[in-house]
């Protein structure tokens, strides 16, 4: 009594507030038609229940019952769109102050609330009515036979159908390319009749797949969750809200039934669906290479056999180190067989994983061809680095353990040589990366290049009026006492030691001593030298040899008058 109370209260208020409205607008005015029309439509506009028959007695009753609750479901969700739409349609005319806006505003107000209350209804209702149905399931007799024999005549029907609908679509083509409008507007719509029958024949064949699935619920057959599937799989052909709507339906119908159990069963459906969405998604295709599709199934085989070649090129590396301590192979004759093999394996890997993928190798050509043009110009530094690394390892004008000189202050040994640099280490202990073009088109200074033995020149001098004789014989027998690291045999270089008088300088009497060394003496050139100027020193002293300096005599002719003049200050 108290709701009709204020419900008529409220109608009364709505209709004070309209007459009110109205006679602000002119009668003579467009609008005052307009307003009377939106009148009557809030004055027209009431709240009506949702009914549903829930008389089931048979197997038809049933699935009308059933379908209903499926549109109810449609329809809870329908309503929750719509009232989003009105409340920013509310949000618009909220603001505006115009008769017509004020009376727009009332009318979308009035009908938010009428759906407010259906979906209100709805969700509070909507489980009671589930449950109401699915309990009458035990007193229904499904006829499953006859169900299943009607989804094979509904199959046959639909694919004449498909059948008929691409025909047409092929007189279509036909009558757009001759540009016959009479006959293009006559298929299209014989082309539409063909989609609501294809639309009629799912939902039929969807009916009766629910009854088989009614009846396999009823008994508590685990087929129930096969036969899900095919109701959902039909229900997406209708459309998206049905399929929805069904999915969640039917969920609450199997959980009525099988309770906890559910979740077993369902876990294994998700499984499947799971698996069946990873094999949709790695066969998904994701480009063309000239016929071949490939997806992400083949892009992931491609990149897993590179992977597998490049371990195996590095364990090719690791082996020939291995072996080269075994067999004693050269530290340079190693990184070359380490380097050339590894590219060559990481190469053929390439070329097999595209042959697995099912590329045509043949295509590369193609494909080369047009990356040229782009090497030429955008790679060129790098393919003439690549050629000048190839070109190293083979001629081995430079190889793994030579020391190296650049330039003046740029010299180490070469710890590595690769495709497209090499890796020189310092006697700083600093590693220098150069690219390999470097090598090919500058002048370098192999020091180590036959052999690891280098004459070195070490400069000296002595004060004018030194005897020469005494001074070259003092160096040279100093030389032979020391244990300085010079080379005084070999077969094939004459490696004497010698002084040479150079020339007669400002200061001094200039010489050069010219001495072989080896090893890691001939890869220290300052440290080396050191040794030798301190033996030159110390033979020089011994000997009373004077090391001469810089020094100016200043000669005053007596010719030239000068007067000194002092001045003396005082503080």
């Amino acid at each position: 009594m108290k709701f009709l109370l204020i419900f008529f209260t409220l109608i009364s208020l709505y209709a004070s507030q309209i007459e009110d409205i109205i006679k602000q607008i002119p009668k003579n005015s467009p609008n005052y038609s307009l307003a009377l029309i939106l009148k009557n439509k809030i004055e027209n506009l009431k709240y009506s229940p949702t009914k549903i028959d829930f008389s089931v007695k048979d197997e038809k009753s049933y699935l009308k019952a059933f379908n209903s609750l499926v549109n109810l479901k449609i329809q809870q969700t329908s309503l929750s769109d719509e009232i989003e739409d009105l409340n920013k349609k509310l949000s618009l005319l909220q603001s505006e102050q115009d008769p017509v806006s004020k009376l727009q505003y009332l009318y979308f107000q009035k009908l938010e609330n009428i759906k407010n209350r259906q979906l209100k209804f709805i969700s509070e209702n909507f489980k009671n009515i589930e449950k109401k149905i699915h309990s009458t399931l035990v007193d229904i007799s499904f006829d499953t036979k006859k169900a299943k024999e009607e989804i094979l005549r509904l199959k046959d029907k639909l694919k004449k159908l498909n059948q008929e609908y691409e025909t047409l679509k092929i007189d279509l083509q036909k009558y757009t390319l001759l540009n016959n409008t009479t006959k293009i507007n006559f298929i299209n719509s014989i082309l539409n009749q063909n989609l609501k029958k294809q639309k009629d024949v799912y939902q039929k064949i969807l009916n009766n797949y629910i009854l088989i699935w009614s009846d396999e619920l009823k008994n508590k057959d685990k087929q129930t969750f096969k036969t899900d599937n095919y109701i959902l799989n039909y229900a997406t052909k209708i459309d998206k809200q049905h399929y929805n709507a069904l999915n969640k339906i039917v969920t609450d119908f199997e959980h009525l039934t099988f309770g906890a159990k559910v979740l077993v069963y369902n876990a294994k459906k998700e499984a499947d669906i799971f698996w069946k969405k990873v094999l949709n998604f790695i066969n998904y295709p994701l480009f063309h290479v000239g016929n071949r599709t490939i997806t992400p199934l083949n892009f992931a085989i491609f990149v897993i056999v590179l992977i597998i070649g490049w371990f195996i090129g590095k364990y090719y590396k690791f082996f020939i180190y291995k072996l080269r301590h075994k067999y004693k192979i050269s530290h340079s004759t190693a990184t070359l067989l380490a380097n050339m093999g590894y590219y060559t394996i990481v190469t053929i890997s390439f070329l097999i994983a595209l042959k697995v993928v099912g590329l045509d190798l043949s295509s590369l050509a193609i494909i080369a061809g047009a990356l040229s043009v782009g090497i030429g110009f955008g790679l060129q530094n790098v393919v003439s680095n690549f050629v000048s690394g190839i070109i190293l390892m083979f001629e081995r004008s430079i190889k793994v353990g030579d020391y190296i000189q650049i330039d003046e202050n740029t010299r180490g040994e070469v710890i590595d040589i690769s495709m497209r640099s090499t890796i020189i280490r310092t006697n700083d202990n600093i590693n220098l990366i150069i690219p390999n073009q470097s090598f090919i088109q500058n002048n370098v200074i192999n020091w180590t290049l036959g052999d690891d033995i280098v004459r070195f020149r070490v400069p000296f001098g002595v004060a004018y009026g030194s005897d020469i004789d005494k001074v070259e014989k003092a160096i040279l027998e100093k030389l032979k006492t020391s244990d300085l690291p010079i080379v005084r045999r070999h077969p094939t270089l004459d490696v004497t030691p010698y002084v040479v008088f150079m020339e007669m300088a400002d200061s001094s009497l200039n010489f050069e001593l010219f001495v072989w060394v080896k090893g890691e003496y001939a890869r220290r050139p300052r440290r080396t030298r050191s040794k030798f100027l301190k033996m030159i020193y110390n033979a020089l002293n011994e000997a009373g040899i004077n090391i001469p300096f810089p020094q100016q005599d200043l000669h005053i002719k007596d010719s030239v008058p000068f007067e000194v003049i002092v001045k003396k200050s005082f503080y």
